[in-house]
């Protein structure tokens, strides 16, 4: 039991706390567990140390919902326990029957292909998609290869890693070490050096106003005043584009608003090009998400509506939602144009908050003709957890994936620019972004680890139709 719980404290770690080391070794004590537990042919033979293992991971992943929820919806703190607790039971069953019975010579194609029904099931709850490859994504040297097999099929060389430790300890054999050694070694590739070719100048306007914060009579003009102020730092660097972050403006879009012809007049001598966070009114209490791409003219040259809104918080089911404290109850209608904005630069493929979590997402504005990636959040409901971190690694597990440099304007979260190699700079608040019309092979070709992790337990099942735990 003791292996099985440290094992969901070094995943915690490694994955959520950016210590990709550990990845490495993170899973050996459950798969000692798993092969001593507790008798051979016991029914329950690996679902307990399963629950053991979720139960430790989720509850450090999950407890910043008990707060999180209190400030999130004004509700009282035994509404974010509950939610709390439903999360933890939901993750750590599934884990339990993820491994139960599951002989460790397949756990790893096994563990991948649940990681893509999970991805597939939770697109609009993010908080329960933990890639198990998402632990590369704080080393530069060790998130190259996604460009090729993605998180998906990072995840499967990491376990079998893992399951090639736990063989070397349990049969003493340093020949397995020696495998792991090469595995690792063949795994770290220097990021590469590309001729980067035209360039524009990108700035962010990091407002980072506290989302519980309503605008009203009282504070909107100091509201106001800071934007503006923030907007006009950045065309002081003579940007030839200005990203805000998520619903920068909190109210709908209408041509004629005078915040945003405000905005315009401060930026157009200077001939910027906006891409803008706020809402578009659908109906009564009804929005879209969207980011409106503004020519230095004032021109609306396209909009973005976020495809994949957060269940249960932005998009009800079943009639249940948790609306925001500072909406006044309104819900997201996802949107049905999936496309990259055209801007003078070159499309600009749009992820709005959650979407950075989803390869699938990115790889389809690629695919689309998207020469570079936007990413606009607000982190602030959860700005103090290790979610914000979180975040900003996604969108660089996206740009090293589909090899496009990504701006990430994320309200009291991490803003920055990553570039197509990994390379992360949040030191300021201007970036140089490369478009690029290449296509990667884990864009091209996103299901092929999920086609090997399928053969791979063909092929062992057609070995050995009753393989062992080892």
């Amino acid at each position: 039991m003791a292996g099985a719980a440290l094992t969901g404290l070094c995943v915690y770690l490694a994955v959520l706390q950016a210590v990709p080391f550990l990845v490495w070794v993170a899973l050996v004590p459950l798969f000692l567990a798993l092969a001593g537990w507790p008798r051979s042919g016991d029914r329950y033979s690996g679902f307990i140390p399963g629950l053991i293992a979720g139960v430790t991971f989720s509850v450090f992943a999950f407890a910043w919902m008990v707060p999180g929820a209190h400030t999130f919806t004004g509700a009282s703190m035994a509404y974010g326990i509950a939610i709390f607790l439903l999360c933890v039971v939901v993750f750590s069953l599934g884990c339990a029957l993820l491994i139960w019975r599951t002989p460790l010579v397949l756990i790893a194609p096994v563990w991948v292909l649940a990681e893509v029904a999970v991805q597939w099931g939770a697109e609009k709850m993010p908080w329960f998609l933990f890639h198990i490859g998402y632990a590369l994504a704080g080393d530069l040297y060790a998130i190259q290869p996604v460009s090729v097999i993605g998180v998906t099929g990072a995840g499967f060389v990491v376990i079998v890693a893992n399951y090639l430790v736990a063989l070397a300890i349990l049969r003493r054999s340093w020949k397995y070490a020696t495998a792991v050694l090469l595995v690792i070694g063949c795994w770290l590739l220097p990021p590469p050096v590309e001729d980067r070719g035209p360039s524009f100048p990108l700035a962010i306007v990091t407002e980072n106003i506290p989302p519980e914060v309503v605008w009203d009579s009282t504070n909107g003009n100091a509201r106001v005043q800071r934007l503006l102020q923030q907007e006009d730092i950045c065309i002081a660097a003579h940007p030839g584009m200005l990203l805000w972050s998520e619903s920068a403006i909190p109210w709908t879009w209408s041509p004629d608003d005078d915040l945003v012809a405000e905005i315009l007049r401060h930026s157009r001598p200077q001939s910027i090009t906006h891409v803008l966070g706020m809402n578009t009114a659908v109906s009564a209490g009804v929005v879209r998400n969207s980011a409106y791409c503004l020519l230095p003219d004032g021109k609306v040259a396209g909009r973005y509506d976020k495809e994949y809104a957060l269940l249960f918080i932005e998009q009800p089911w079943l009639g249940l939602q948790f609306p925001f404290l500072s909406s006044d109850g309104y819900s997201v209608e996802p949107g049905d144009n999936d496309l990259p904005l055209e801007t003078p630069y070159g499309k600009a493929g749009v992820l709005i908050c959650n979407e950075s979590a989803l390869p699938g997402t990115a790889a389809h504005r690629v695919r689309e003709g998207a020469a570079f990636l936007l990413n606009m959040s607000n982190d602030g409901w959860f700005r103090d957890t290790w979610l914000v971190r979180q975040h900003f690694y996604n969108a660089r597990l996206r740009a090293v994936e589909t090899r496009k440099d990504i701006a990430v304007n994320s309200n009291n979260g991490w803003s920055g620019f990553i570039d197509a190699s990994g390379r992360i700079d949040t030191t300021g608040f201007l970036f140089t972004v490369h478009p690029n019309d290449k296509i990667t092979v884990a864009v091209r070709y996103p299901l092929i680890p999920v086609f090997i992790c399928l053969l791979f337990v063909l092929a062992i099942i057609i070995i050995n139709k009753k393989p062992s735990i080892l």
